[in-house]
């Protein structure tokens, strides 16, 4: 390849790169995602030197690893948008594009959120990823509700919407068999981003998830609904009341605003709907950038 070292980043900073050992990141399907670079080996006296061949031979099996896990990250960003590409067949209101606005709100207002709270970074940063991913699988029950609900243009009747409340057991049930801190993230959130702060929300206190029919209970109220579900929540909300609709012209920013303040203590965590407002320029930020499906995220993180 033609490239040749650049001495601005040592110029600007005073170190100096006297030895440097590039490894190419490849998958298993021989495709090159990345590059390892090692500088500045010392030798016993703490002295420069070179690059040993048992350097070389340690520093590919780091990026052999390193290459697996950024396969593994790419392989499970491609089946969460196909999931989410499932659950818009099914529910035209379902985009991409939303489930992934919301996904980004959810992040950035729980980072707020955990910086008020006094959360450590690292744990901050783990969540934060964590999160992003399991929010844009919010309503990823919805593939089990029938078209005759999903796709009905006039309101539903009081059967029909106790049939589609249960989108949210259904969305808890597909983590069933959890293997991570992910899928279970992911159904805490599917299970209750309907629940409401005051306890008006649904599907409610449920002992089995799991009976037939799906059952609902009594409404969540306040922390008993988890931290997750009540960010999702206010992104979810605030994400639909923005956005055009066939039943619905979008809201404005301000209309939109006003209510979100107006539902803090009601529908949404006050906490919450605190760190929201004090990042709004980045909601506002998100919104405009994220407006369609070319616009659409990496899932893989940035760090």
């Amino acid at each position: 390849m033609p490239f040749s070292f650049n001495k601005t980043f040592d110029q600007r900073s005073g170190y100096r790169t006297q030895s440097i050992l590039a490894v190419p990141l490849i998958t298993s399907t021989n495709k090159t995602v990345g590059v390892m670079q090692i500088i500045n080996p010392l030798d016993e006296d703490r002295e420069p030197a070179a690059f040993s061949p048992q350097d070389r031979v340690v520093i590919s099996y780091f990026a052999g690893n390193a290459a697996a896990a950024i396969e593994r990250a790419m392989m499970t960003r491609e089946i969460i948008l196909r999931m989410i590409k499932m659950c818009e067949l099914r529910d035209p209101m379902e985009t991409g594009v939303h489930a992934n606005r919301v996904g980004a709100y959810t992040a950035e207002v729980y980072h707020q959120w955990a910086l008020n709270k006094g959360l450590a970074d690292e744990e901050i940063k783990r969540t934060k990823d964590l999160l992003r991913i399991a929010a844009m699988l919010h309503d990823l029950g919805k593939v089990a509700i029938s078209d005759l609900i999903l796709k009905k243009p006039a309101r539903l009747d009081p059967e029909e919407y106790r049939l589609m409340k249960s989108h949210t057991i259904h969305g808890a049930r597909l983590f069933r068999h959890r293997e991570s801190d992910l899928d279970a993230l992911s159904a805490e959130i599917a299970l209750n981003h309907h629940e409401k702060w005051d306890g008006t929300g649904y599907p409610g206190k449920i002992d089995d998830i799991y009976q037939d029919p799906p059952p609902l209970g009594a409404g969540k109220r306040g922390e008993e609904i988890p931290f997750a579900g009540r960010i999702v929540a206010l992104a979810d909300v605030y994400d639909a009341l923005v956005s055009p609709r066939v039943y619905k012209e979008p809201w404005s920013e301000d209309t939109a605003l006003a209510y979100v303040k107006d539902q803090a203590g009601k529908h949404f965590d006050p906490e919450v709907v605190d760190a929201f407002l004090a990042i709004f320029d980045v909601i506002v930020a998100i919104r405009e950038k994220y407006q369609d499906e070319a616009s659409l995220p990496s899932l893989v993180s940035s760090h």
